[in-house]
């Protein structure tokens, strides 16, 4: 009767223990498919927002394992630069990164189109001989190219590293090329 016991308890357990097996990949699939299933973002930039005022906020939508895209508007709020006033910057991601657990992660290339308002600050002597400043504002358009990394944890928070350089176009800027970038703070849902 002893060893029937013995016998029907170590089958109960390794049937249990079978169990559990099955079902931790399931959970773990589970929490899997939940952050494959994130695909929109929103980031902020944080070393311009905190050294110059310089408010960039970015959203993408990451479509493939392998692809995104998105928009970030830029806004200074510094007026000691000029340059750089308003601008919206379009653009497509490629990613080299693979992970069964999120799409859109790792090493990317980006290529961007970046739209700005800026102003131009002259001083010239006008025909009196006073010294006056002028503020030309000026559009500009350009595209160009960008590489970086992203992380991405389990609850969705995102740390990404990015730097890229553009050529003005239209030759209203007094400067023909353009540098963007910054470490960005944000969240995926």
């Amino acid at each position: 009767m002893k060893s029937i016991i013995t016998f029907v308890l170590l089958l109960i357990s390794v049937f249990f223990s079978f169990a559990q097996e099955k079902e931790m990949p399931e959970t773990v699939d589970s929490i899997s498919k939940n952050n494959y299933e994130k695909v929109h973002e929103l980031r902020l930039g944080a070393i311009k927002l905190l050294a110059s005022g310089f408010l960039d906020v970015s959203y993408e939508y990451v479509n493939s394992q392998t692809s995104g895209y998105g928009v970030s508007l830029m806004v200074n709020f510094d007026d000691n630069i000029d340059y750089e006033k308003f601008g919206l910057i379009p653009y497509y991601r490629f990613y080299f990164g693979k992970n069964p657990e999120f799409k859109g992660r790792g090493f990317f290339v980006e290529a961007f189109s970046y739209f700005h308002i800026g102003e131009d600050d002259s001083f010239n002597y006008n025909q009196q001989g006073d010294f006056v400043r002028e503020d030309d504002t000026f559009f500009e358009v350009a595209p160009g190219f960008a590489v970086g990394s992203k992380w991405i944890n389990s609850n969705g928070f995102v740390f990404q590293l990015k730097l890229g350089v553009g050529r003005n176009l239209l030759g209203e800027s007094p400067n023909e090329f353009l540098a963007t970038g910054d470490v960005y703070i944000g969240y995926r849902f």
